[in-house]
């Protein structure tokens, strides 16, 4: 999910180390969809097995309201029910509207042939209990690669609710669709994004992008991330605008940066100077050192929620010397990197402001692509600059 000022774009990427062992939920599915299945064919040619081709006509037919159930992705060798529901996520967003999530994994065998797959899952299939009455389909998808390689494979197959087989697809990093997802985004939101692309091409459906904004997995993630309705943010609104013809006049505290693990109050300092220098206004780190601190937490967006919401909390303590609260949360790796760049802004009442993530799908944030304290600092300017004007 990407949250600015007072617009929330809810795309979201799980918790998942194909790409890196600490991945964050990041912002990206939008443009992944606006870039997919209407570029690749949309009248494959039918499977050999005139049985098979005859199920997949049906799926056809049925259209992208076909109940799913969604297994379990394998993701490092094991099920992954976090990676299924991004999955629903991007099949939702596509303009699927009947889709959950499998209770019971199905497991297979580390040292199991792609081939065996099909008849495991129908075996599988045929094991669980069903509703007569809803004759799902069953799609059971695997991401292969490492933290070291990211994903060298993306495979899945479609049986319906007798586990007869659909449709059974494999890409990989020569594949166009596969270098459009996966290949521009290493990580367990690229793959879904490259079986939704596939299967909605396979199936003959046309993309519906982002048809269901408070969808079934859409609410599901915005609750994980902790970020606020539709009602809340659009409350920001004004309090931007507000601030914005303030600029010149806000008194405004700036808390020790979050940077490296720990707090940085010489960061701060210059952070306050800088936005004086820019925006005219008294701005000035806290007398009294008062840090925020933020939980380490693998979802993007719940640990830049937390920000704004420790930032709220900590506000009225500056009511006497502020309008507004400022903080920070910095993300420089070990590598000579920023991943990301939390931005946080409240009244001295706890109102939320300004609540922005940069990361490194942001457009923004790869074309400064800041490698060291200070140019993560200088880019916070950039940004507010950006959000401010």
């Amino acid at each position: 999910m990407k949250v600015y000022a007072n617009k929330m774009e809810t795309t979201m990427r799980p918790c998942c180390p194909i790409r890196s062992p600490l991945p964050l939920l990041v912002p990206l599915l939008g443009g992944l969809l606006a870039c997919s299945s209407a570029q690749e064919p949309q009248a494959p040619a039918a499977p050999a097995d005139p049985a098979q081709a005859q199920r997949l006509a049906a799926l056809h037919a049925a259209g992208a309201s076909a109940p799913f159930v969604l297994h379990p992705v394998q993701v490092l060798a094991r099920p992954d029910t976090r990676v299924a529901q991004a999955l629903g996520l991007v099949l939702e967003r596509s303009g699927m509207t009947d889709l959950d999530v499998a209770a019971v994994p199905f497991v297979v065998a580390a040292d199991a042939k792609w081939a065996d797959v099909p008849a495991q899952l129908a075996a599988h299939v045929q094991t669980q209990p069903r509703d007569a009455a809803a004759q799902h389909y069953h799609l059971y998808a695997q991401f292969l690669g490492t933290p070291r390689t990211g994903p060298e494979e993306v495979r899945f197959v479609v049986v319906d609710a007798a586990g007869a087989v659909v449709l059974i697809d494999r890409q990989t990093p020569a594949d166009r669709a596969f270098q459009r997802t996966a290949g521009r985004d290493p990580d367990p939101l690229g793959c879904a994004t490259l079986v939704g692309d596939r299967l909605f091409g396979l199936a003959d459906w046309k993309v519906q992008a982002n048809s269901s904004p408070d969808g079934k997995f859409a609410r599901l993630w915005r609750d994980l991330s902790g970020a606020p309705g539709p009602r809340e943010v659009q409350a920001m609104a004004p309090r931007l605008q507000q601030l914005r013809r303030d600029l010149a006049k806000a008194r405004v505290v700036v808390l020790p940066s979050i940077v490296l693990g720990g707090h940085d109050a010489a960061s701060a300092g210059r952070l306050a100077a800088a936005w004086t220098q820019r925006f005219g206004g008294p701005a000035a780190a806290p007398a009294d050192g008062r840090q925020l601190t933020v939980a380490v937490d693998s979802n993007e967006q719940k640990r830049l929620w937390d920000l704004a919401r420790g930032l709220a909390g900590a506000a009225k303590a500056h009511a006497a010397t502020a309008d507004y609260v400022l903080a920070v949360d910095l993300g420089i790796g070990g590598e000579g990197s920023v991943a990301w760049v939390h931005i946080a802004v409240c009244t001295v009442g706890g109102d939320p402001v300004i609540v922005d993530m940069q990361n490194d799908q942001s457009a923004m944030l790869q074309g400064a692509a800041p490698k060291t304290l200070a140019e993560a600092e200088a880019f916070v300017g950039a940004r507010l600059a950006k959000l401010l004007r």
